[in-house]
């Protein structure tokens, strides 16, 4: 009779998910995946069938379990719309590893250790990538509804830029810029797309 897994996919997916975001892909080998799992590389093979599937897989349970939660939490579509990607964009570049470092994003982490490599890996990144933008676009949505953004610009513009200035801020965190430039950088990218509040100077 075959033993029971020591741990179920989510505890693994946590245990990668913690190994890759910090290390980063291309720095972490199978033997490193098997002592911080603690299972060996078969088992690995046999429940994700490659290094990538599993790196695919931690990818989702990322998206899943800290994209998603951010972007429900933050983007909410209550509120300001504009202090709400603020308040998004102060939420990413304030969480750090176990080490007090920025991690930076774990998409982003992958997109630098691998480029633009077409797999599933890839295309996990972009579905997560996707979740973000969307959440962000919603409240540009909103503002543009609210006259909340700069005179002149779009939603699809004020999407786009927001979305690239994320992805610089996360590969500056990743390079561990402090919290303090980034949160400043953070304020003045959604800054760059707001009008003044009524009543501003």
């Amino acid at each position: 009779m075959a033993r029971p897994p020591k741990f179920d996919d989510a505890e693994i997916l946590d245990r990668a998910m913690a190994i890759l975001w910090e290390r980063g892909w291309t720095q972490t080998s199978i033997r490193d995946l098997e002592e911080a799992l603690d299972i060996k590389a078969p088992s690995i093979y046999r429940r994700f069938g490659t290094k990538e599937g599993l790196g695919a897989a931690v990818v989702d349970h990322y998206i899943d379990s800290v994209v998603q939660g951010r972007v429900d939490r933050y983007l909410s579509g209550e509120g300001d719309p504009i202090d709400n990607l603020t308040r998004f964009f102060d939420s990413s570049v304030t969480s750090s590893g176990d080490n007090g470092r920025l991690w930076g994003c774990l998409l982003t982490t992958t997109a630098l250790d691998l480029g633009g490599d077409d797999t599933a890996l890839s295309e996990a990144r972009q579905r997560g990538y996707e979740v973000i933008e969307e959440g962000m676009r919603a409240e540009v949505e909103r503002a543009d509804e609210l006259n909340r953004l700069a005179a002149g610009t779009t939603s699809d513009d004020a999407t786009a830029t927001l979305a690239l200035a994320m992805q610089g801020l996360m590969a500056l965190a990743r390079s561990g810029a402090p919290s303090s430039d980034l949160r400043r950088r953070a304020r003045a990218a959604v800054a760059t797309v707001a009008a003044p509040r009524p009543g501003d100077a």
